[in-house]
């Protein structure tokens, strides 16, 4: 709405300006858009986590310090304003609207020093009341629109704004404003306070997350340490061990359970890998021995010392067919350790009859018993073949190496769900060195197992390996002097 005082008012220049509605911006002004941060680049570095914990807490303490200043001070700038406020209408609605009470006996008198008041009247004219250096900017005044904020007028000695009030009294227009130098000042020292107080906290926090977060990743550290002592071969290094109530602790337990995994997966790979360069030492030296005898054989028919043709390639066969033989056993025990086994009920006690029968007719001089002392069938799930060729091997083994009068038995018996089978000799026995090493590939006991019985080494090695595959064990009980006594033992094949 236009205002007919306008032009009374721009003649005051400093103290007057023409009265435009405006909108109360209560002080507020929008500051300039804050910068966008791009994103932040490493350049390579990786930040440690300490380093990065830090950080997080420090950032969380400071943005919570900081809505909590922006928060404090806009709650005493609307407390400071509302107070303002009520002082500028109750001003309005008593001294301000009567001029008389500027005059005492003739003096012209005026309001507090931090007060200003300007009066126009119809004709024009117009009083001001104002003991600052400054004044507020008329310009921006907006009439019956209650307290607001101005800026302070051109040529004034202060830039600080104003909070100005603007009535119309019938023909007179009365304008009311109080210098926010006060105010200012009061927030601008609560700004500071708080900044110097967040300060001091932020570095408190620093501190004591710096060394709380270092207690804390101690245990990693150590983690860490022990994982470099076992990159540099120390496989019996182990992490500490801490509650398992924590994530620390639950840690350490995976670690140290994977480290006793690996470990054991190391060692056993050397241990196969020794086993394999063993083997394959044996299997060439026991090769080499025959291949020896058969060029010896050849060099000596070739130079002439011998013309018996026949004699040299009989001892060529001889030493052919213990090669034939060795070669056989490796092939055996290949499939033994490898190959799948055709599994059927095998009735143990028909098997050990069938084994007595089949060496009858190799060692029919010789003795071989059978005996049934299980209440029950003894049935196992099995490869008839390779169980056949289990029993075959330690009869034969008892028959070739127990003596020339050594007899051997065999004993079938059920235990509990197992299927134990005995094959027994009261030949000459074994010593307990030899007993500890009997089914290790090509080992031989000099006084019963020499290479003129024709045995490669490989019998028992392969008896082991097939009798583990059944998911069974085979142990060796020997006495010198009075036997040796082999013992299988199978898992028993549940009723159908």
């Amino acid at each position: 709405m236009e205002n007919p005082y306008a032009e009374a008012l721009e003649k005051e220049g400093t103290a007057g300006a023409a009265v435009a509605v405006s909108e109360d911006r209560a002080g507020d002004r929008a500051g300039d858009p804050e910068p966008e941060i791009g994103p932040v680049r490493a350049a390579g570095r990786a930040i440690p986590l300490r380093t990065r914990i830090i950080l997080i807490v420090v950032g969380i303490a400071g943005l919570g310090l900081l809505v909590n200043a922006v928060a404090v001070s806009s709650l005493m700038r609307e407390v400071s304003y509302a107070r303002m406020d009520q002082e500028l209408e109750s001003s309005m609605g008593t001294w301000a609207r009567n001029v008389e009470l500027f005059n005492f006996d003739g003096v012209r008198q005026g309001p507090p020093s931090d007060y200003y008041v300007a009066k126009v009247f119809p004709d024009g004219s117009s009083i001001i009341f104002n003991d600052a250096q400054s004044a507020p900017d008329l310009a921006e005044t907006t009439i019956g629109t209650g307290p607001h904020t101005v800026d302070a007028a051109d040529g004034s000695a202060s830039t600080t704004p104003w909070r100005v009030m603007a009535e119309q009294n019938g023909d007179i227009i009365t304008v009311v404003g109080k210098s926010m130098g006060r105010e200012s000042t009061l927030l601008y020292r609560l700004i500071v306070v708080q900044m110097t107080i967040g300060a001091l906290i932020l570095v408190a926090i620093l501190i004591t997350s710096f060394f709380l977060v270092r207690r804390s990743l101690r245990p990693l550290r150590e983690v860490e340490e022990t994982a470099s002592r076992i990159a540099g071969g120390d496989l019996d290094r182990r992490v500490p061990q801490w509650p398992m109530t924590t994530e620390v602790g639950q840690l350490a337990n995976a670690l140290n359970i994977m480290l006793e995994q690996l470990q054991a997966s190391i060692l056993s790979a050397q241990q196969k890998e020794a086993q394999m360069r063993r083997f394959v030492g044996d299997a060439s030296h026991e090769l080499r021995t025959p291949l020896t005898s058969v060029k010896g054989y050849t060099e000596l028919y070739s130079s002439g010392a011998t013309n018996d043709a026949d004699w040299v390639m009989s001892k060529i066969g001889g030493e052919a067919q213990r090669m034939s033989v060795l070669v056989e056993d490796l092939l055996s025990l290949t499939r033994a350790e490898g190959q799948q086994m055709e599994k059927h009920r095998v009735d143990v006690l028909e098997l050990a009859l069938a084994v007595r029968g089949s060496l009858r007719a190799a060692w029919p001089e010789r003795t071989i018993n059978v005996s049934n002392k299980a209440d029950i069938i003894p049935v196992v799930e099995g490869d008839p073949t390779r169980l056949h060729q289990v029993l075959t091997n330690l009869v034969a083994n008892g028959l070739n190496h127990g003596g020339p009068d050594a007899t051997v038995s065999i004993e079938v018996d059920v235990d509990a769900d197992k299927v134990k089978i005995l094959v027994i000799d009261d030949g000459v026995g074994m010593s307990a060195e030899d007993a500890e090493h009997i089914f290790e590939r090509f080992y031989r006991a000099d006084s019963s197992r020499s290479r003129a019985s024709g045995g490669s080494g490989l019998g028992l090695a392969i008896t082991k390996s097939l009798v583990e595959g059944h998911g069974g064990t085979v142990t060796v009980d020997s006495v010198q002097g009075e036997g040796t006594v082999f013992t299988i033992t199978l898992p028993q094949a549940p009723n159908e």
